[in-house]
């Protein structure tokens, strides 16, 4: 079950292994006041504040709000939390079009995008983060393996420099 608030306090315990493991992740308020602003009403409680380092877990999202591009998983630009468990008398009521044309017309186009549009396969796109998480791992450890090789030619230099001073090697 997701606790919709992190305080500061909180953080060690709600970022625990437990929540990463089922892949949660948790994201701090926005640092501009009308974007926190609009965040602290889409909660809906009374006179709640975020403070700098208050967090909301990342169940409140939907999965298209999320950059996950990079290493670091991110909530994209103007991104508001709109997945919420209120009680049925808080819930807004979402229109629906029932007129039998509105149906025709969404049925049409829910055809024609799917011809048009091919389907995002999960696992191709799951194999491709994996790989370049991976490529990204063997590229920082091939760096760090040049940074050692250098620093060790530079030891073995000052040393040669050394014992040819002392005339211990021509």
């Amino acid at each position: 079950r997701c606790q919709t608030l992190v305080q500061p306090t909180d953080a060690p315990i709600a970022r625990s292994l437990k929540a990463r493991a089922c892949g949660i992740t948790f994201h701090l308020f926005p640092k501009t006041r009308k974007m926190r602003r609009e965040w602290e009403l889409a909660l809906r409680r009374d006179s709640f504040v975020a403070s700098d380092r208050t967090l909301l877990c990342s169940e409140h999202f939907r999965s298209e709000d999320f950059d996950r591009t990079g290493q670091n998983v991110r909530l994209k630009d103007g991104v508001v939390p709109n997945i919420f468990n209120f009680p049925a008398h808080l819930q807004r009521l979402v229109a629906t079009r029932s007129t039998t044309t509105s149906r025709r017309v969404e049925d049409n186009l829910r055809m024609d995008l799917s011809q048009d549009v091919p389907q995002p396969d999960v696992a191709i796109k799951a194999r491709l983060e994996e790989a370049s998480a991976s490529e990204w791992k063997l590229q920082r450890e091939k760096s760090n393996a040049l940074r050692r090789e250098k620093r060790a030619k530079m030891n073995m230099q000052v040393l040669l420099e050394e014992l040819k001073e002392k005339n211990l090697i021509n």
